[in-house]
């Protein structure tokens, strides 16, 4: 049973949350600017619940679709389903569960956000497929990583206003540049075996696509800003944020690997202080 139970805490990324937390902070960045900062106890928890379900979802139908190609790359070789400690039955149970899960949270909100929460499913289930085609795989993660900020203006405004839309690209463009540090680890190994990446695609290019995504991500956040007439503290939360962002890009060394899972872990705290120049915003 120990055992079982060990497999499974692997299985959902348990032992990594790194995910949640950056699934999860775009999404409450997105309900206190929705609200104008007057977010429900209930919202908050509905939306870290489904931070922390679909991320989980998303890993299971990730490494099912992927189980073949994670047994030729190294850092992926030893996960659940690709060592066959968690059957593809098992998996495909524990996915419909996190869904079903996921879903039962939809209640709390309105009709227009159930619809977005629909395709955001689709997104995610489709998410794998992407990496043996689409040259930038990460660009459509940026997507999903940003739907829980359309639910969040569905659910709020019922509306997708500039601020909206601002946040979401904004968001777009921040993962695309912590996902693609993540994907340089695996470049030479997707390289052998024909798998796409923006750490591929872009090879040679990284740094100037990485400071680019961060320049226009913090571009929409001033913008947000600027246009809502934000206090200072907004203002001053951001620039901390830009400060952040230029000690990792000028403290790591992105031809070592570990230096670029460190890159990827620490763009948590990025989030935070994002999420964090919002709650300032109205104080």
């Amino acid at each position: 049973m120990l055992s079982i139970l060990k497999n499974y805490f692997f299985l959902l990324r348990l032992d990594k949350p790194i995910g949640v937390y950056l699934l999860l902070w775009p999404s409450l960045s997105a309900v206190w600017l929705a609200s104008e900062g007057k977010a429900e106890l209930l919202i908050i928890l509905v939306f870290c619940l489904g931070s922390f379900f679909m991320r989980s979802a998303g890993v299971i139908i990730n490494d099912y679709l992927d189980q073949d190609i994670d047994r030729k790359v190294f850092r992926t070789f030893n996960r659940p389903i690709a060592n066959n400690s968690v059957s593809n039955k098992e998996a495909i149970s524990m996915f419909v569960v996190l869904m079903i899960s996921s879903s039962s949270l939809l209640i709390f909100l309105n009709l227009k956000s159930f619809y977005i929460a629909l395709f955001c499913i689709l997104l995610i289930s489709t998410y794998p497929l992407m990496k043996r085609f689409f040259p930038i795989p990460q660009l459509y993660l940026g997507i999903c990583y940003s739907m829980g900020i359309l639910m969040a203006f569905a659910f709020y405004k019922e509306a997708f206003p500039l601020n909206c839309w601002l946040l979401f690209f904004g968001n777009i463009f921040w993962v695309l540049a912590y996902d693609t540090v993540y994907a340089l680890s695996d470049r030479e190994d997707d390289l052998l075996i024909n798998v796409k990446s923006s750490a591929v695609f872009f090879q040679g290019n990284e740094k100037l696509i990485l400071w680019m995504s961060y320049f226009l991500l913090i571009t929409f956040l001033l913008l947000i800003g600027i246009f809502n007439s934000f206090s200072l503290l907004y203002f001053l939360g951001v620039s901390v944020n830009i400060l952040l962002i230029i000690i990792l890009m000028k403290t790591t060394n992105f031809d070592k690997p570990s230096d670029c899972s460190k890159f990827f872990r620490k763009n948590h705290w990025l989030g935070l202080g994002i999420f964090l120049s919002f709650v300032a915003a109205f104080v």
